[in-house]
């Protein structure tokens, strides 16, 4: 068949794009002056759980020591998990903001919510002084998300230990996804180079610059000069039943319903595309070819693709967005690893 040949080929390469929000989280909370914003949860690849968020500091005066507690929760509300952590900045400064990240300790599928409040902050006898400047330069979005920039230190000591964080915001303003720079010292009045590469979230809209080291702080700086070369991303690949239940075997014959949450980040509203899922076994031969072309109105589209698999045997199913002259529009989706069929008589 001409299309699987050419698919074949031209699906050679497998860049992962990064699973998105799956988890629904639950308001705001506040601890007397201290506030947990909304907070974003996804799985990771290893099946654990992650929570992304800010602390922010309504009091005029800087606190350290902040505890987040995490409640990881069934569909019946129910804890499976409590776990403790830190926000990533040390101190956070009077009427200052600061991210962090927590990840459950074991793969749990059974969770399905999360509950965030403050365990506990004490306040600071001295802020670090925000003398490290940072100034982004071009931050480009493809495959990887890749950011270089200079980091420059006003201060009259050396700046041990600088770790400059990558937050990106969605349109809500949570935080989706934060990466750093490997940590550096820099001298008193000397300027560094960085570089940040990491995975995108398909979420993201906006993206912003921090850093702190042993003795010092910068002010946050916004990320303004940003270019995402392919204009769409693939997300939250779901493998179901045409009800939309997952399932653990999939039997020999029944329908399976492939979906895929595509969003269009470029500047044409109306960009056409096809959404391919393509399914192989794990010596790599094509068993199946399933397409859906579509024109994007908004900023996002879901997308679905019915398989009906005839062979028993475990399978990877791999997903991309093409335009209509089979030029990519979207980085290859996160690869679906080891789906089970089963005839029912094994």
């Amino acid at each position: 068949m001409k299309i699987a040949s050419t698919l074949v080929l031209l699906l050679a390469f497998s860049l992962l794009s990064s699973n998105l929000v799956w988890a629904q989280t639950l308001p705001s909370n506040t601890s007397l002056t201290v506030e947990i914003l909304p907070a974003y949860s996804y799985r990771a690849d290893d099946g654990t759980t992650v929570v992304l968020g800010e602390v922010v500091n309504h009091n005029n005066f800087p606190i350290t020591g902040v505890t987040i507690g995490i409640s990881f929760l069934d569909q019946n509300s129910n804890t499976l998990e409590y776990k403790t952590g830190s926000t990533l900045l040390k101190v956070i400064p009077g009427n200052g903001k600061a991210p962090f990240s927590i990840s459950s300790t074991k793969s749990d599928p059974a969770i399905e919510n999360v509950q965030t409040k403050i365990a506990g902050f004490t306040s600071s006898s001295s802020s670090k002084q925000q003398v490290l400047s940072i100034v982004p330069g071009h931050l480009q979005i493809a495959s990887q998300l890749s950011l270089s920039g200079t980091i420059k230190n006003t201060g009259t000591l050396i700046s041990s230990g600088t770790t400059i964080y990558l937050i990106s915001y969605d349109a809500f303003q949570r935080v989706v996804s934060v990466s750093n720079a490997e940590p550096l010292d820099v001298g008193p009045g000397t300027t560094s180079s960085f570089s940040i590469t990491s995975t995108p979230n398909s979420h993201a809209k906006s993206y912003k610059l921090v850093a702190e080291s042993d003795n010092y702080q910068s002010i946050i700086t916004d990320v303004t000069d940003v270019t995402a070369t392919l204009p769409v991303m693939i997300s939250g690949t779901l493998v179901t039943d045409l009800q939309g239940n997952k399932y653990s075997t999939i039997p020999v014959g029944a329908p399976v319903k492939i979906a895929s949450e595509l969003r269009n980040l470029g500047s044409q509203t109306t960009q056409a595309y096809v959404y391919y899922v393509q399914v192989k076994n794990f010596e790599g031969q094509v068993q199946f070819i399933g397409k859906y072309s579509g024109v994007f109105i908004g900023e996002s589209d879901n997308v679905t693709v019915t398989w009906n698999p005839t062979i028993d045997g475990p399978y990877f199913i791999e997903t991309y967005v093409w335009d209509s002259d089979n030029i990519p529009l979207a980085p290859p989706g996160s690869i679906i690893n080891v789906v089970l069929v089963k005839s029912q008589q094994s």
